[in-house]
């Protein structure tokens, strides 16, 4: 496993903040909160919705403040979130963002002798791979927030935004490479504890300056992006003479079980704290795409509640298993998979085939899967599926019923431990029959 800062004793981790200041002044200019706010948003009377950590209900609420506001509700406080962007009516969602102002990237597990050698490096990795600079550097303890501020407003069109995302997946895995634990990928529009304001030690998250605002272009250039071009306000959006836009019939992918066991496994495995409820929400998505039964994707669902809410900070509740189970649905067909890598936080590693076409691979998969049968002496799925009877949620149902003739639905939820869609949906089917 790797060595996390934020499992050293406190006063290792209080070292490490306190050098990390240090290195920063000695390659930028520390600034003020306002500093920061007014570069990256220019009118500090703008208003826009902050998030606020109510630590209590497990929950964050919204509000909305202008800047100026925000940065002094947020200057003495630890649970103030404020992100990169504006948004139609104040609401933060990917389909409401308005104006791309600035990437916040969450360089997370920042130890100061890696800070020193990337700023003593020009910012380039340890193999001298050239990395874009931040704009703006925020010591935020066990971590640091990287700004790459734009030199203009970028309007989040719909039809940019699966370009917007990319850059900011880029970016965000570029610049975690000199890190070496799990890459944690938010969204471009994810918000961060308030620089200027307290971090969850109660330090301040200090705020350097040192690099310049990037042309977004450029920074897309600077990440792999190529012949991508981000339009901005006031350009013309092209459209092809004489043609008119056709709304295509999306048909979707589908794939098979393995698939989804791959992303099970990896739920449990690799998936932290920030995606919890997205990798579930994905993985409900992956159990329609290959075919799995909705109670199995329950059952599944619930597993992972023991470890997802293992020593995190929030709590995962099993209400949020049944919102999860909404994406089980004909539109999962349509969901593409950087969306689905998006929400769970961790790529997919396709199986390798050696260059081969499907077909051909399947061909000799399965003569190998044959002839490991017949050397075993049995057919190759005689160990496959559920043995009828073997305690499906539709059994346990119908036998507390068949022990509680008069018993109620409630009475069911309680003793069986099932969910209440579980059991209403079972207790239907099993008075129909």
């Amino acid at each position: 496993m790797e060595k996390m800062l934020r499992d050293e004793p406190i006063e290792v981790i209080r070292e490490q903040y306190d050098e990390k200041n240090m290195i920063l002044s000695q390659f930028g200019d520390q600034v003020s909160a306002w500093d920061l706010y007014e570069t990256i948003f220019d009118d500090l009377e703008q208003e826009i919705p902050v998030v606020i950590i109510d630590e209590d209900e497990n929950e964050k609420r919204i509000r909305t403040m202008t800047i100026s506001d925000a940065v002094e509700f947020g200057s003495v406080r630890n649970d103030t979130l404020i992100g990169g962007c504006t948004y139609f009516n104040n609401w933060i969602s990917k389909k409401s963002a308005k104006s791309l102002y600035t990437f916040i990237i969450d360089y997370d597990n920042a130890y100061s002798g890696v800070l020193l050698h990337a700023l003593q490096n020009n910012w380039e990795s340890a193999n001298g791979e050239p990395f874009p600079m931040p704009t703006y550097i925020v010591n935020s303890g066990t971590g640091l927030h990287l700004y790459f501020v734009m030199t203009e407003p970028i309007p989040v069109y719909h039809s940019m935004t699966q370009n917007i995302d990319k850059l900011y997946r880029a970016l965000a895995i570029q610049q975690s490479r000199r890190v070496y634990v799990q890459t944690q990928i938010q969204w471009f529009g994810q918000d961060f504890r308030c620089a200027g304001g307290l971090n969850k030690y109660n330090w301040e998250n200090t705020v350097f300056k040192v690099g310049d605002k990037w042309d977004i272009d450029e920074l897309g250039k600077a990440v792999g992006l190529e012949d991508v071009h981000f339009i901005r306000y006031g350009e013309k959006r092209q459209k092809k003479k004489g043609e008119r836009r056709k709304r295509q019939k999306i048909v979707g992918w589908k794939t098979d079980r393995a698939f989804y066991d791959y992303a099970l496994r990896n739920c449990k495995e690799k998936t932290t704290e920030g995606h919890r409820y997205l990798s579930m929400c994905a993985l409900s998505v992956i159990a329609y795409k290959c075919g799995v039964d909705q109670d199995e994707l329950e059952s599944d669902l619930e597993s992972l509640l023991p470890v997802y809410n293992k020593g995190a900070v929030r709590q995962i509740k099993p209400k949020e298993i049944q919102s999860a189970l909404k994406m089980y649905n004909e539109k999962a067909m349509a969901t593409p998979r950087e969306s689905l890598e998006h929400w769970q936080g961790w790529e997919y590693h396709p199986i390798k085939r050696n260059g081969q076409k499907q077909r051909d691979h399947l061909e000799e998969a399965r003569a190998i899967r044959d002839i490991r049968s017949r050397r075993r002496g049995e057919a190759w799925d005689a160990h496959n599926g559920r043995k009828k009877g073997s305690g499906s949620k539709a059994d346990q149902v119908r036998l507390w019923r068949s022990a509680h003739p008069e018993g109620k639905k409630a009475d069911c939820i309680r003793e069986t431990g099932l969910s209440k869609p579980t059991v209403y949906k079972w207790w239907d089917e099993i008075k129909k029959s």
